[in-house]
């Protein structure tokens, strides 16, 4: 009686070279959908996922496109569910949280890369605007980044008196303000000059000043001190 061959899927091996070409490289050469094909691994375990990566690339535009989709179009993809936007909220989060421990360490002024960087990756992929504020201490380092507001941002929705009694509450010796531009065009609009002026007028009444004020969208930003606004 012979023996019966059993055939694995042809999936499986070439998995095993990802894993391999990983564990023995920086991972530096990796493209990017090899790396997604390997994330995509651990939350589909039995499936071919090459095809999903490069489907998921093509949709999202880039890697960061990917994991910053918003849930609700991952779901849209057959093959996606929850496990696998679980994971990708996981790696974003993760990252965000790295990037911001970089951003704590020292002065926001020489970190200046890292505090983009963090910024872009925490809401420059998002599809609502958000207003961020980050507090500073006295040596310019990170004491925190709260949320203001989200939505459309105008005088309706930002209020500079509740800024100001946060920033007395976090003992911060200055602010930089950040929000984003889901077009991906962060030139700042007539609404952002003005509140950044209120903004800006109502702190030197408590003589903390406002460093900067960031527009973040995908891949790039304005700076409002860069181009002398503040």
């Amino acid at each position: 009686m012979t023996e019966e061959k059993v055939i694995q899927p042809h999936y499986l091996g070439h998995r095993e070279r990802l894993r391999k070409k990983l564990l023995e490289s920086s991972g530096e050469s990796f493209a990017d959908y090899e790396l997604l094909e390997l994330l995509l691994t651990i939350s589909i375990p039995r499936r071919d996922v090459k095809p999903l990566a490069k489907e998921l690339l093509q949709k999202f535009s880039n890697f960061a496109g990917v994991i910053n989709a918003e849930q609700s179009e991952l779901l849209k993809i057959n093959g996606i569910g929850e496990t696998t936007v679980s994971m990708f909220k996981i790696l974003r989060l993760s990252m965000a949280r790295v990037l911001q421990d970089k951003v704590k360490e020292r002065s926001v002024i020489s970190n200046w890369k890292e505090l983009i960087d963090y910024c872009q990756l925490n809401i420059g992929n998002k599809k609502t605007e958000e207003f961020h504020i980050l507090y500073l201490d006295t040596k310019c380092k990170l004491i925190k980044d709260e949320t203001h507001s989200t939505g459309t941002i105008n005088t309706s929705s930002v209020y500079p008196r509740e800024i100001l009694k946060r920033v007395l509450e976090v003992n911060a010796s200055s602010i930089i303000i950040v929000h984003n531009h889901p077009t991906g065009d962060t030139t700042p609009s007539n609404a952002d000059i003005n509140i950044t002026k209120k903004i800006s007028e109502s702190l030197k009444t408590i003589d903390v000043p406002l460093h900067d004020h960031l527009i973040v969208g995908k891949g790039n930003y304005f700076s409002f001190k860069s181009f002398g606004l503040l």
